[in-house]
């Protein structure tokens, strides 16, 4: 399950609305970056995003039937992007059919394949900090998001077929087995890549950890009057980690091409 589709259904479990989790287990939902908005009144940025909703062939065509759970499902989205400081402009539902959808996820595991450049990284990164103090929940989205798109990027690469029950942690460990993580000579290379290896890991690690943090200890889930946020110091933890690994992929990916090319 994606991040955004589990964050969704985390928020309906939260709103007991079982009718809306099962209708919304069949769908497939993609978001599209629209624009950057930026506040009058502080330096607080949102970001607008279209959001589509592909249903199965068969629910659509009696899509009025579900017309309560396509409006809980409609408010959790927005309540979604509002805690995570999205604005969603539309939501549009659609119909698809399953080996359809499948040949769109290859078209785009192409584009990913594209994506991981210094222009890209920079932008990730200056996002993931430029939200710590205002929207950390967004920081933390992101530096989990920027990672996985670095990893994906590299597997698909490497033709290494993705499972998407992989958490963040196996999807670094996989990618660590496709990539030379020491393309120079060294004496006992292999002692080398074993040890980076567990680096990288423990950069994954620090990250998964404290998005998982963020289900407990983020906005929107419902919490007391008395309840306290964690300090930022640990957003900016899991930011500082994923900026670094996903810098260290981009130079050693850049590294390896040369090496090849030589």
């Amino acid at each position: 399950m994606s991040e955004l589709k589990g964050h969704i259904s985390n928020w309906l479990i939260e709103l007991d609305e079982e009718k809306a989790i099962n209708f919304f287990n069949d769908c497939e939902i993609d978001t599209i970056y629209i624009d950057t908005l930026f506040s009058m009144d502080d330096d607080i940025e949102t970001y607008m995003h279209d959001v589509t909703i592909s249903v199965p062939l068969k629910i659509y065509r009696k899509i009025d039937e579900y017309s309560q759970e396509v409006s809980i499902i409609e408010s959790a989205i927005t309540e979604c992007g509002q805690s995570d400081g999205i604005y969603v402009r539309n939501i549009n539902w659609r119909p698809y059919l399953k080996d359809e959808y499948k040949k769109q996820s290859d078209r785009k595991a192409i584009e990913i394949t594209q994506i991981l450049t210094q222009e890209y990284v920079d932008k990730q990164v200056r996002l993931m900090n430029n939200s710590i103090n205002s929207n950390p929940h967004l920081a933390l989205g992101i530096s989990k998001e920027l990672i996985e798109t670095c990893c994906k990027h590299i597997l698909i690469k490497y033709q290494k077929e993705i499972n998407k029950e992989w958490d963040i942690t196996k999807l670094v460990k996989e990618t660590n087995k496709q990539i030379n993580l020491m393309p120079f000579e060294v004496e006992n290379i292999e002692l080398a890549k074993t040890s980076i290896a567990k680096i990288l890991g423990g950069f994954a690690n620090i990250v998964h950890g404290i998005t998982e943090l963020r289900n407990s200890y983020g906005t929107g889930h419902g919490h007391s009057p008395e309840f306290k946020s964690l300090d930022n110091i640990y957003t900016r933890l899991a930011v500082s980690a994923s900026s670094e690994l996903a810098i260290f992929y981009l130079k050693l990916e850049k590294l390896n091409n040369t090496k090849s090319n030589s």
